[in-house]
């Protein structure tokens, strides 16, 4: 957290700007929104430029990307420049681009071990934009899949505490979204009201103890883990589906939104805000079906008998008994009354910068925060900074250095758009800790396709 500190102060000294979104991190914000043209100071003349598109299919949209605190890429792996200045070799011999000798740092992992995926699908997307002036759309069908894992130096090294809490969470979600955009004198206001439905969902429910006792230690972790589902896990999911399907908007379907807002100073810099997922009160999602596994294990080093463990009579299974206590059930049930889930909500302050006073060129940097119920600690600090080329409109790469969704994220991003279709594509080093997030101990890919004119 002190390195996110550090990095954000450097970035924020002089000005505040814009970064990625959560929700919609493969788009990257490729294309800058655009204020009402007589109401900015005018930008030098440009030869050429390609206008966005009126009408506009994105179809395919995928974004996937898996990370990890404590294994690198690079601890297997000979690093990039090696292998592009040696290619010919380890085409003939490709155990070459194996490191000499894999090394495995266990104090590292001993430090705490975290472990974070998502993945983002969108099939279809349809936009309508006049001018740039407002616009609508219609997203069917997007899926949002995330889990983590989070275990603590304490836990992992066995040291004193006291009820903390540890383990992992997960959410699968689909969604109908309606985004929308106008202008109300100079700033630009975003609305996306959608209406969603959690698939499965947990939320973190262990934890850990270790203190002293007459004797010994003893170590306690209690857990009841309440896997939420649309349908009865132990039955037939997809003959559960079709039961269920009709039920949904009645019984499950939740509502939330997404508001933006952008002002644009002059012809160099726009700010704005972002707000994720905003609950509606009484309109959360509901699922009505979990499987339960709760229990606890004990070990009380206090009840050694040091005298039994040396009678070659006894069994060390008997012996240890008093030792070790494991508690266990697993049980399939019904809640009447659901239970309420919400998405994961986050807020980013941002804004673009535009130095020499033209579109080529863009600093985007951010700050914000986010609330997500799916780790042991809902609340977290987000912020980066992309750098943006735009070259007519036509080939767009982004550059990004983020923390966000608990990991930094280390991105290139190049949208090719030829007006009748635009192709976006996108690859990313991360991990939570800053260090490894450039050693490959994490990776992430996305790719879209969009049609119109």
């Amino acid at each position: 957290m002190k390195k996110l500190f550090v990095f954000l102060l450097m970035i924020f000294s002089p000005l505040f700007l814009r970064a990625q979104d959560d929700t919609d991190s493969f788009e990257l914000n490729m294309r800058e929104s655009e204020a009402i043209e007589d109401e900015k100071e005018p930008e030098p003349p440009v030869k050429f430029r390609l206008k966005n598109r009126t009408v506009e299919l994105s179809l395919a949209n995928v974004s996937i990307d898996v990370s990890n605190n404590f294994f690198a890429a690079a601890d297997i792996f000979k690093d990039p420049f090696y292998i592009f200045s040696n290619i010919n070799d380890i085409i003939q011999d490709p155990a070459l681009i194996y490191q000499d000798s894999i090394v495995v740092d266990l104090d590292e992992f001993f430090k705490g071990f975290e472990f974070n995926f998502n993945a983002v699908i969108k099939p279809f997307s349809f936009n309508f934009n006049r001018n740039d002036k407002w616009g609508f759309g219609l997203d069917i069908g997007h899926i949002n899949a995330m889990g983590n894992v989070a275990v603590s130096g304490n836990v992992m090294r066995l040291e004193k505490a006291e009820n903390e809490q540890v383990g992992g969470g997960g959410a699968v979600f689909a969604d109908v979204g309606i985004p929308i955009f106008f202008h109300f004198w100079k700033l630009k206001i975003k609305i996306r009201p959608a209406a969603y439905v959690p698939i499965i969902y947990t939320e973190p429910n262990v934890t850990y103890s270790n203190r002293n006792v007459s004797g010994g230690t003893y170590i306690e972790t209690v857990y009841d883990m309440r896997i939420y589902s649309l349908v009865d896990l132990n039955d037939d999911i997809m003959q559960g589906l079709q039961d269920e399907v009709w039920n949904i908007p009645g019984n499950n379907l939740g509502y939330d939104f997404r508001l933006g807002m952008e002002y644009p100073f002059n012809s160099r810099l726009d700010v704005g805000l972002d707000i994720v997922n905003i609950p509606i009160p009484f309109a959360a999602a509901k699922l009505n079906h979990y499987s339960r596994l709760n229990g606890k294990v004990v070990i009380n080093t206090g009840s050694i008998d040091l005298t039994d463990l040396a009678d070659e009579a006894k069994e060390p299974k008997d012996v240890l008994d008093d030792v070790w206590d494991y508690e266990n059930e697993f049980t399939s049930e019904y809640d009447s009354d659901g239970k309420e889930i919400s998405r994961p909500f986050s807020m980013l302050l941002y804004a673009n910068y535009r130095p020499f006073g033209s579109r080529i060129f863009s600093l985007i940097p951010s700050l914000g925060f986010s609330i997500n119920r799916l780790y042991p600690q809902i609340f977290s600090l987000e912020g980066g900074l992309n750098i943006r080329f735009d070259f007519a409109n036509i080939f767009i790469p982004v550059f990004g250095i983020n923390y966000n969704d608990r990991k930094w994220k280390n991105s290139i991003d190049f949208a090719l758009n030829l007006r009748i279709i635009e192709i976006d594509f996108g690859v990313s080093s991360q991990s939570q800790d800053f260090i490894k997030s450039f050693q490959g101990a994490g990776l992430g890919v996305n790719f879209g396709i969009k049609l119109g004119w």
